[in-house]
């Protein structure tokens, strides 16, 4: 999930004091920091909302987010979703998935048996439009192929707060020129490619969806109402949208959730080294939690 400037504002029609109000409210619901630089990214939110509920008046549009109604709550996951832009990519930051196929999963079925006596557990958090989710889905099943006669067992959960952006990664489609960075060989493996030759597009097999759970879930949830333990979580480029105290609060629900020794991996600009958690530095990005 990315936030980016929007290439039009609301002609000064969203104030200091509402912005103030918004902002802390958006803070308070889903953790994410709202600078006065992104004035102009909210007011850009507002308008896409109050134009898909057919609004022209800011303050109808503020009873329907403060009117105590029961769907304020959805109303603003919504506008979170229209001030968001979804930049992602299939095998991005390719080093982490070498390094969970050569290093991570072998020493998870050394330890615990992942994948071998139990179901390997990974989880994508903040999930966005699902490239993360099919590349680790691609990664295991081109790991399990180092265990011929062996069923070897994994399951993901995708998760995000947006139910537009779950739907449209549920969908699997992917126009042809975002599934460049895919490798050929796994290209012909995985996708197949529309029937339809005016579309350019191309579909996760079947066998692949059938790997990845997605659901909604918001990271400011005081439990996230998991069942099992995660041998590996993704959390790429999501904790730089939060302040310092909730970025530590965050990790350390995460690693509430991992198994003894599990990995989790950040995006490489976020450093967690600075938070108290009982996650050891690997390599950049790449952390363990501590055994025990």
């Amino acid at each position: 999930m990315a936030l980016h400037d929007p290439p039009f504002g609301m002609n000064g029609s969203l104030d200091e004091a509402l912005f103030q109000r918004l902002s802390t409210e958006i803070q308070t619901r889903f953790g994410i920091l709202l600078p006065i630089t992104k004035k102009s990214l909210l007011a850009t939110g507002l308008q896409r909302r109050m134009n898909s509920l057919g609004l022209v008046n800011l303050a109808d549009y503020h009873k329907i987010l403060f009117g105590g109604e029961e769907n304020d709550e959805r109303e603003f996951v919504l506008l979170l979703d229209a001030m968001t832009s979804y930049t992602t990519k299939f095998f991005r930051h390719p080093r982490q998935f070498e390094f969970l196929a050569q290093t991570a999963l072998p020493e998870l079925i050394k330890m615990h048996g992942a994948g071998i006596s139990r179901v390997l557990n990974i989880w994508s958090a903040g999930c966005a439009t699902g490239e993360d989710s099919y590349t680790l889905a691609m990664v295991l099943r081109e790991f399990a192929q180092h265990y011929p006669g062996i069923q070897f067992k994994s399951q993901i959960l995708a998760t995000d707060v947006s139910p537009r952006i779950l739907g449209f990664a549920k969908n699997a489609v992917y126009e042809m020129e975002k599934v460049q960075s895919i490798p050929d060989l796994l290209k012909k493996k995985y996708l197949l490619k529309s029937k339809d030759r005016r579309k350019s597009l191309a579909k996760v097999i079947p066998e692949l969806r059938a790997m990845v759970n997605f659901r909604q879930l918001d990271f400011m949830d005081p439990t996230f109402g998991l069942r099992e333990e995660m041998d590996v979580i993704f959390c790429r480029d999501i904790l730089s949208y939060f302040d310092r105290d909730t970025q530590e609060r965050l990790v350390n629900k995460l690693c509430g959730h991992m198994v003894s020794g599990g990995y989790l991996f950040a995006g490489p600009s976020e450093s967690l080294q600075s938070l108290a958690t009982p996650l050891t530095p690997l390599m950049p990005s790449i952390y363990r939690l501590s055994h025990g």
